[in-house]
């Protein structure tokens, strides 16, 4: 499995410089309301957008991962209650239950 997932960075890798490499004379102006650049690779902004996609992605991530590890450890805090409160049951004696059992059988 490791073999094919180091060919497929090679592969996106060739890629990335394949790109690069045609797209070298290639310039654009950024502008964002009255900024604006100066004339820049075409490549470096698609890899520097990508770079910020990935960084926004990530800090998003890593608010959900905070949540879901919360949500684990409320879980398995209510688990170990659970399990605690089934061992006692577990240890009540039989012979308290049968008493109560003739006491209804009796009511009866």
């Amino acid at each position: 499995m490791w073999i094919v997932r180091w060919i497929f960075w090679l592969l996106a890798l060739l890629f990335l410089i394949l790109f690069a490499i045609q797209n070298v004379t290639e310039t654009v102006t950024i502008e964002f309301f009255k900024w604006r650049s100066i004339p820049i690779s075409l490549w470096v902004v698609m890899y520097l957008s990508f770079l910020a996609g990935v960084l926004l992605w990530f800090v998003g991530s890593i608010f959900k991962i905070v949540q879901l590890k919360t949500e684990v450890r409320k879980t398995k805090k209510e688990n170990d209650n659970l399990k605690k409160e089934l061992n006692e049951l577990r240890n009540i004696p039989i012979e308290e239950e049968t008493d109560s059992i003739d006491e209804l059988v009796n009511e009866e």
